[in-house]
């Protein structure tokens, strides 16, 4: 969090402020992952995968980051989802979209 703060020019934050700032941000990540799509119709879906260094366990992997980006029938782009995954796999897009 202190690195985001000083790519946007913010130094020295306390640790309530960290604190406050990851509380902020996950809200805004919870009300993406559970807003609904129900009325919406997707006709068009873009999938692909980007991969990103994550640090499991201490340790820094490469991990599959799996994108969907639909088009409405009004021509609006969405992210509909943005999922983390091991690897980039049939399984992986199997429970991908299980879960969309």
């Amino acid at each position: 969090m202190e690195k985001l703060a000083r790519s946007l020019g913010i130094e020295n934050l306390s640790r309530s402020q960290v604190s406050e700032m990851t509380s902020g941000l996950n809200r805004q990540v919870d009300r993406f992952r559970n807003r609904p799509l129900s009325n919406t119709v997707y006709p068009v879906l873009w999938v692909d995968a980007l991969y990103e260094k994550v640090r499991i366990d201490g340790r820094i992997v490469s991990m599959a980051v799996l994108i969907v980006c639909g088009v409405d029938e009004t021509g609006r782009r969405d992210i509909i989802t943005v999922e983390p995954m091991a690897e980039e796999s049939r399984s992986s897009y199997g429970v991908l979209f299980l879960k969309t």
